[in-house]
């Protein structure tokens, strides 16, 4: 993709004018990466933040004994370690792409200054961190106040569409790898598996591969306590 493409899609940046967007390309660059490069590791100097324009990345912290969780996955149009950019020192997590990806790269010197001379830009870097505390708060309070059962229930919950809801038999595919998507919700891949064949003994799912299709969306709104 082209650098103003990318800038295009971006939540952050798509609703500037085109003075704002030249302003921004020429603090900026595109990086191809293969699946499952180290964009940066947690501590490394906070140097860039970074736009996804194809592919997903997964951002995440290891705890001591190797335990990973993902605290997001960055589709096309996410940007990533924005809060890192504006508090300089060094990145609070690790990024790591899962899968081939092109990804904009803006340089913290270089945006800081733009924000100066650009409000709306400004405004918008405020809202899109203010909606990843509020994501990142969400995340803490399933975590330590949920088991993976009723996250596994609430994940599966918000990928089906509203207008849907109130039906059974919807089909949900899973957007990432099983390995992923433990990881996202807090636990191991064998928790994981042993959570969905419960959930499918229960006749609540079924699964087929990638595929879980939603059998009672009744007992499966009670598990994720909504």
């Amino acid at each position: 993709m082209r650098l103003r493409d990318i800038l295009r899609i971006s939540e952050l940046f798509s609703q500037l004018d085109d003075r704002s967007l030249d302003d921004i390309a020429a603090a900026a660059y595109t990086k191809k990466a293969p699946r499952a490069e180290i964009l940066f590791y947690e501590g490394d100097p906070a140097t860039a933040f970074f736009v996804v324009g194809t592919g997903k990345v997964k951002i995440f912290k290891l705890s001591p004994d190797g335990k990973e969780q993902i605290l997001m996955i960055a589709k096309p149009g996410d940007s990533f370690a924005e809060a890192a950019l504006l508090a300089g020192g060094t990145y609070p997590a690790s990024a790591e792409t899962l899968e081939e990806s092109e990804i904009l790269v803006l340089n913290r010197d270089k945006f800081v200054g733009l924000l100066g001379r650009n409000p709306n830009l400004a405004i918008n870097l405020i809202a899109r961190l203010s909606a990843l505390l509020h994501k990142l708060t969400k995340l803490v309070e399933e975590l330590s106040l949920t088991d993976i059962t009723t996250r596994l229930a609430h994940y599966l919950l918000e990928k089906i569409d509203s207008e849907e809801t109130t039906a059974n038999n919807i089909i949900v595919t899973l957007a990432e790898k099983k390995s992923v998507l433990a990881s996202q919700l807090g636990t191991i891949p064998e928790t994981f598996s042993r959570s969905l064949a419960k959930m499918s003994r229960e006749k609540i799912i079924r699964v087929s591969g990638a595929d879980i299709e939603i059998l009672d969306i009744r007992r499966l709104r009670e598990l994720a306590q909504k």
